[in-house]
């Protein structure tokens, strides 16, 4: 749990000088510092695994195809209640997370491990596709998974949502931890990332913010790599887990994801 939560805490005094910049990254950074509250007060609510369920078919292709989310760093599956009742909301019938321990292992064995969760995913809803959306390096283990572990077959779309797709220096702070070396530019997992990264049918879709002071540089957030097509959304001035708590993110996130599959099924 001291991961992301402990450098996090160091973020509104070790950026005085960005907060100083414009008026709105006082909001942003004080908005920051509330959901770290909120992310520790929660952070127990999370700890066990959720049971493997789903919801009744709603008959509707697009809102029963299964949405598997994956936690960040130090973090775990509560990170997500807020996007889960909003994709509940919106219809969606199979909404999952997957928690890891970041601890006891690296990226490439939770991407298989994700691997397996969506096959089970898969097998028990009769669904062909499934959605995947990762924070931070939850994103990275996503984009493992749909890169090394033949995920293209089985993702509609991947999001990724404040993830260091060419590292941050903010991981040096907890490098003594393997999972955060793997964060670090030019670490052998960023470097495989980038030479796997390939053309398929799997829609990309990054989110990133210019006050994440967690993922530096900044555009390391941003999937940049033509060959992924993939689709940039700024969520503006939202802190690297206060972007999971914004509004914005949620109606972004559900609008892609129905938007994106009515377009590419459409008869």
């Amino acid at each position: 749990m001291a991961g992301i939560f402990g450098i996090a805490l160091e973020v509104p005094f070790a950026n005085l000088a960005v907060a100083l910049q414009r008026p709105a990254t006082y909001t942003g950074q004080l908005r920051e510092a509330r959901s770290i509250a909120q992310a520790v007060a929660s952070y127990p609510f999370g700890v066990l695994e959720s049971a493997i369920s789903t919801g009744i078919p709603s008959g509707d292709s697009l809102h029963d195809v299964p949405v598997v989310m994956v936690h960040g760093y130090g973090h775990n599956r509560s990170g997500w209640f807020t996007l889960d009742r909003r994709l509940r909301r919106a219809g969606f019938t199979s909404v999952h997370s997957f928690n890891y321990n970041p601890l006891t292992g690296d990226v490439p064995k939770f991407g298989a491990q994700l691997a397996q969760r969506v096959d089970l995913l898969r097998t028990i809803t009769g669904q062909p596709y499934v959605h995947v959306i990762g924070h931070s390096l939850g994103g990275l283990v996503a984009r493992w998974f749909v890169q090394e572990e033949g995920g293209d077959e089985a993702v509609h779309t991947a999001i990724t949502v404040a993830s260091p797709h060419e590292g941050t220096w903010a991981a040096a702070a907890g490098a003594m931890a393997r999972g955060a070396r793997e964060l670090l530019p030019g670490a052998r997992v960023i470097k495989q990332l980038a030479a796997g990264a390939r053309a398929s049918d799997v829609r990309w879709v990054a989110y990133y913010s210019n006050l994440d002071m967690l993922i530096r540089p900044g555009n390391s957030a941003m999937l940049s790599d033509p060959v992924l097509n993939a689709t940039n959304v700024l969520i503006k001035d939202m802190g690297h887990l206060s972007i999971m708590l914004a509004p914005s993110l949620s109606r972004s996130i559900v609008s892609h994801l129905e938007t994106g599959f009515a377009t590419q099924h459409a008869a």
